[in-house]
């Protein structure tokens, strides 16, 4: 409208339409500072995680540190007798494989966004930790857990959700233009090495060394087996180029439980709906990153309609959890439990997966009294971080849409200096998502 035209206009119109032009400017002006104001948040929560919860040497994920950056390693021996027990569960390198592997989404994300060397030096040092996961044991198709101070000793059990992160993070880092070609070349062959050597075990995931021999598979027929096997294969055709993956692939897909009701197909098509009464989207997800990983991949429209259903319908149960980032208390006082060790009062010596299995749940109930914060932190932090991070896998954008308010006011809520896990990452990798998405950042 030229000036002319505006004063040919009563007062009072020109009045509404100065009225409606400040209005519109000031909602500008405050989705700019709300977004200011995300960016610093996330900017926090990012720099949070690299002061205290990856390891400055080997480049690995901690599960917990303390407000000052403290962190208990376990020592070579305690790896060697299963101290405080083999499966290594919560403790400091409990889950370093799990945590690099998903986070490697993030941080490629991140180098996206930003362009910045620092954060592609960054992606490059998560790549690095992972490598040497992969690298330390004796057993083909073995992923350690976490390494000790001297890079390694390790325990001698992994599992199904050490594993697939771990694939689906060195497949991320293969696709981006992070990596030169010599070091592309290196992954991609220990992506097929791991591949192949888990198909000669019958998908059963290994452990390194006696006593144990396996825990967990990628071969049953539920949400804890059937995409991330299908993924797993579908995964190593992209990059071997071996067609005879693609055949397996295929197979697999359509392979129908023993009672004949449900294909992998099907259950991938029915998403994440297992055991999330408990809040468990943390253990439920590299369920959703193999999907997410075969949405992108598959070019057949049925297929991928599939996928996309289970990625649809996996979002909308991890939604519910995001409500729970308000309960937590940024200034509770409750005492988290450093020194693992103290769990060693149940230690004996474990002769199998299921005796060290056994043991480990003894000292998770022992530990929810000796460390209320731990399970405070688990509830109302991992689960709705991680939740975010489900939803923002979704590829339609009428989800993200959906939940994107939820979500960052999920992220904005905590104060990440005063947290004591490492799993609020997933709410950066969620928020870089939605960024990259297009989808307005309310």
């Amino acid at each position: 409208m030229s000036p002319i035209t505006f004063f040919r206009l009563s007062i009072c119109s020109r009045l509404v339409l100065t009225l409606a032009f400040v209005a519109g400017m000031a909602a500008l002006a405050y989705a700019e500072v709300r977004d200011v104001k995300m960016d610093e948040t996330v900017e926090k929560a990012h720099r949070e995680l690299w002061r205290r919860f990856i390891d400055p040497t080997w480049h690995t994920f901690y599960d917990h540190a303390g407000l000052d950056g403290k962190v208990v390693i376990p020592t070579a021996e305690e790896c060697r007798t299963g101290k405080p027990n083999a499966m290594s569960w919560d403790i400091s390198i409990t889950d370093g494989a799990m945590f690099g592997g998903f986070y490697m989404d993030a941080a490629i994300h991140r180098w996206k966004i930003t362009n910045q060397a620092e954060d592609r030096q960054k992606v490059r040092r998560i790549a690095s930790g992972l490598m040497k996961l992969a690298t330390v044991g004796q057993t083909k198709g073995f992923i350690a857990r976490g390494l000790t101070a001297d890079g390694s000793a390790h325990y001698a059990l992994s599992s199904e959700d050490q594993t697939l992160p771990w694939l689906y993070g060195m497949w991320r880092y293969v696709r981006s233009e992070v990596p030169d070609e010599a070091e592309r070349r290196q992954v991609k062959a220990k992506i097929i090495e791991v591949a192949e050597a888990l198909r000669g075990h019958g998908w059963k995931i290994p452990c390194d060394r006696p006593p144990f021999d396996f825990r967990g598979s990628f071969g049953g027929f539920s949400w804890w087996g059937a995409p991330r096997l299908l993924f797993l294969l579908k995964m190593t055709a992209d990059v071997s180029g071996d067609k005879g993956w693609e055949e397996l692939y295929r197979q697999a897909i359509v392979e129908k439980t023993p009672s004949g009701k449900a294909s992998r197909l099907d259950i991938c098509a029915k998403g994440m709906v297992s055991a999330l009464q408990t809040y468990h989207t943390w253990t439920a997800c590299p369920g959703v990153i193999g999907l997410r990983g075969l949405w992108e991949l598959e070019t057949d429209p049925t297929l991928k309609a599939a996928y996309e259903q289970g990625l649809k319908a996996s979002a909308t149960v991890a939604a519910e959890s995001l409500p729970l980032a308000e309960q937590f208390d940024n200034n509770d006082q409750q005492k988290f439990l450093l020194d693992w060790r103290e769990l060693n009062t149940l230690w004996r010596e474990q002769k199998s997966v299921s005796e060290a299995s056994k043991l480990a749940h003894e000292q998770l109930r022992l530990l929810d009294s000796l460390s209320p914060r731990r399970g405070y932190e688990a509830r109302l932090v991992r689960e709705p971080m991680f939740a975010a991070w489900v939803v923002s896998l979704c590829p339609d954008p009428a989800v993200l849409r959906q939940h994107a308010p939820a979500i960052l006011k999920a992220i904005r809520h905590y104060r990440y200096e005063r947290l004591y896990i490492s799993q609020f990452f997933p709410g950066e990798a969620a928020y870089y998502r939605l960024k990259l998405s297009g989808v307005a950042m309310e």
